[in-house]
């Protein structure tokens, strides 16, 4: 098995699952890694390299805003 980083976006599932987003590692059997990283789906993850943080994103709650004579120009 070897470890891969994801580079691109791979629509579909896997085994069932869908696949990491972009910056996830994953393991996947040699030739399969192969095939990904010949095609620029992943990148190839040295065993002493530490493991990158990928960010997730947070949705923020919107502010809520009321209108006023001053901010209408009203």
């Amino acid at each position: 098995m070897a470890q891969i980083q994801i580079a691109a976006r791979i629509s579909g599932t896997r085994d069932g699952v869908d696949w990491p987003v972009v910056g996830e590692i994953i393991s996947v059997p040699d030739d399969e890694a192969a095939d990904l990283i010949r095609l620029g789906f992943a990148k190839p993850v040295e065993k002493n390299s530490a493991v990158p943080v990928v960010e997730k994103a947070v949705a923020r709650t919107p502010e809520k805003r009321t209108l006023t004579k001053e901010s209408t120009g009203l």
